[in-house]
């Protein structure tokens, strides 16, 4: 895979994994997998939490991901 792919899969990710913070896109996946029992939360969550932890340190993680990506398109370099 050439860096364009590369660059452009993490700036993927970020929006995939910043769409958690969304509380229907949460209730529609993560939560539905719970709910199931084929994902088991830690016990201390409350119900405004993911059980990746608070939104804001998924926002960040996904903006994370969205930096690097653009880093790779954009940097200098092979």
């Amino acid at each position: 895979m050439n860096r364009t792919v590369i660059g452009i899969l993490f700036m993927v990710a970020g929006v995939i994994y910043g769409s958690m913070a969304i509380d229907r896109v949460y209730s529609l996946t993560l939560g539905w997998l719970i709910s199931n029992n084929w994902v088991k939360p830690p016990k201390n969550s409350e119900a405004d939490k993911t059980i990746f932890g608070r939104k804001i340190t998924i926002l960040l993680y996904a903006f994370g991901l969205i930096l690097i990506g653009i880093y790779i398109l954009w940097s200098p370099g092979s």
